[in-house]
């Protein structure tokens, strides 16, 4: 098996990792940090828990000229709960290296704290690594100019597609733009779609790209679809829990008032159990992260805002109250568990009610297994309720039905902007929709049930 020590890093920096207790090089370290070393730019796109911080660490610490007092690695993620992760990660290794200063610039401390040490422009002062969000990096080392850039030689930009949502992308512009010419770029991402790939291009001139094996979340993950019924959700979980005992549990749902009641039902019921979302003001997350990292609670109940990059130790069990309306949340809810080689379950509890987005679930080729929520079981069943496929007949627009569109939204119009018009006017076109739908399946039948008659007479 392959070994750190493999891969042209000092022997120092190999008994460092192996006192942290890495020994062996995940796929996605054994690819990037032999490229990241030359200092070559970089596009990396591999599944949540493949060991992607480490994968930019590692080169950064090796690269770092220790004796140099200047800021040469910036890293930007687009939390202040990964960021402070990733300084964690970062800050584990000034132990064997005690020359080695990193910083922590996020919004969770003030900004008059988070430029002591630095607004003086002291060489002594200046950190080899700063981890930051992109907003409060912006704030200091561009707006206020607290530390002098012409010594960096890495940026690191992490949780790419994260950052594009969130709308982070004019501030790293800032950033980008105070570096120096030939900066090695290195981006990490779960996902890379072609409107990343787009904003990444300005950044980035990246002949080497690595993605990971084609898993949206870590293979040591078994997916679980639980049909609930009508049994509430709230009633379901603590049905579920009880069943199930898991060892540590991550419950999520999409709104966090969803959130709220989950954790408040939860509580009520005697659980021992800890909520994070962002209803909580950042020294209420800081202490929620602490508790649900040191495993104080067997249970935790978050938003998505924690289903993106957050590492948790030991957690056996994911459950999805809901589904997320963009799908792709739910790969990042599911990886929480079976993380680095582990194994692990993710549970999605569903109804009638939801059949919709979790057929575009199944769609995205994920297997998964079907269970029945009872009172005091999770009965295994062939998911032929949710499998089953909705008969959808295409049919081209007729000039009956475009005209039939046309009345209902005159009928529909308003020149001011009414309460309710919008959906009175979807109302209105889903009934056009509806006849025409209607009036193609009889087609469709009559034009079965004529081949079947004509099959017959053939026979005769």
């Amino acid at each position: 098996m392959t070994t750190f020590a493999s891969l042209n890093l000092s022997p120092e920096l190999v008994s460092a990792l192996h006192k942290l207790g890495y020994d062996n090089p995940s796929p996605v370290q054994l690819r990037v940090i032999p490229k990241a070393l030359t200092g070559a730019s970089l596009v990396c796109q591999s599944e949540t828990g493949s060991g992607k911080t480490h994968s930019y660490l590692v080169p950064i610490l090796a690269k770092t000229d220790l004796n140099l007092p200047r800021t040469q690695a910036i890293v930007l993620c687009p939390s202040r709960e990964l960021a402070r992760q990733v300084y964690e990660f970062a800050f584990a290794f000034t132990k064997f290296f005690p020359k080695f200063k990193v910083r922590l610039f996020t919004s969770e401390t003030e900004k008059t704290q988070n430029l002591e040490g630095v607004s003086g422009r002291s060489n002594d002062a200046a950190p080899h690594l700063i981890v930051a969000t992109p907003g409060r990096a912006k704030d200091i080392l561009v707006d206020n100019r607290a530390l002098p850039l012409q010594g960096v030689k890495t940026l690191v930009i992490d949780e790419a597609d994260m950052l594009m949502e969130l709308g982070y992308f004019d501030d790293i512009d800032a950033i980008f733009s105070e570096l120096k010419e030939g900066t090695q770029t290195m981006v990490f991402s779960a996902t890379l779609n072609q409107e990343l790939k787009a904003n990444l291009e300005r950044y980035v001139d990246a002949r080497f790209l690595y993605e990971g094996e084609d898993h949206k979340t870590a293979s040591g993950v078994a997916h679980h679809f639980v049909d609930v019924k009508h049994i509430g959700k709230l009633e379901a979980l603590d049905r579920f829990l009880r069943i199930r005992r898991p060892y540590l549990a991550l419950v999520f749902a999409s709104k966090k008032e969803d959130v709220n009641a989950a954790y408040a039902h939860l509580r009520e019921l005697g659980v021992e159990a800890v909520a994070f979302s962002g209803d909580l003001d950042a020294r209420e997350r800081k202490q929620a992260l602490r508790k649900i990292k040191s495993n104080e609670y067997p249970v935790v109940v978050a938003s998505d805002l924690l289903a993106r990059g957050i590492d948790i130790d030991d957690v056996s069990d994911v459950i999805s109250l809901d589904l997320p309306s963009d799908l792709s949340y739910y790969y990042h809810r599911a990886g929480r568990t079976g993380r680095f080689g582990k194994t692990g379950d993710s549970w999605i509890f569903y109804n009638a009610d939801e059949l919709r987005r979790a057929k575009a679930l199944l769609a995205q080729g994920t297997e998964f297994d079907y269970y029945t929520l009872k009172s005091d079981s999770l009965v295994p069943t062939d998911g032929s309720f949710l499998k089953k496929r909705e008969i959808r007949f295409k049919h081209e627009i007729s000039e009956d039905q475009k005209r039939d569109i046309s009345i209902a939204k005159a009928k529909t119009a308003t020149d001011k902007v009414k309460p309710g018009y919008k959906a009175k006017r979807r109302k209105a076109l889903e009934k056009v929709a509806g006849k025409y739908r209607r009036k193609a399946i009889k087609e469709k039948v009559r034009e079965q049930t004529n081949k079947v008659y004509a099959a017959k007479a053939k026979k005769k």
